[in-house]
């Protein structure tokens, strides 16, 4: 019986190490997590977003890029339904234009502004992010394959 015993609190302890360790572990991930916004949600969102970080997606409107003196750069994010504000003050990529795909990873400063900290532009015909495209095939602008 003592044997049994021991090997039960084995199995006890062994269990409540490893719950506990990926219990760490998703609570780890989860403040890494950057999630994908189209610019037409954020009416539903009611204000929810601004402070948080997360990713948006669209096309860079034409006639909408700005580079401020102070080297901050700025642009219109949209798609058919909506337009979001998007302010860089980095590099951007080379293929980065108007009228290209991008994803902007950042923060919501106010409803329809975005603070970004990373640009992304597609690199050619090709590509473009699935979430992006599953997003523009829903509102009947994607022209790919």
């Amino acid at each position: 019986m003592r044997a049994r015993a021991r090997r039960l609190w084995l199995f006890v302890i062994a269990g409540t190490i490893l719950v506990s360790a990926a219990g760490l572990t998703i609570y780890a991930l989860s403040s890494q997590l950057d999630y994908y916004i189209p610019p037409a949600k954020i009416a539903s969102l009611n204000g929810e977003h601004i402070g948080k970080r997360a990713r948006i997606g669209g096309v860079v409107k034409f006639g909408s890029l700005k580079t401020h003196e102070d080297g901050m750069i700025e642009f219109v994010v949209e798609d058919p339904e909506a337009a979001i504000t998007v302010r860089f003050d980095g590099i951007t990529p080379d293929l980065f234009r108007e009228g290209q795909g991008v994803i902007c990873t950042g923060t919501f400063t106010q409803e329809y502004t975005f603070e970004a900290r990373e640009v992304l532009a597609r690199h050619d015909e090709n590509y473009i992010p699935k979430e992006l495209e599953e997003q523009m095939k829903k509102d009947g602008v994607y022209r790919g394959s």
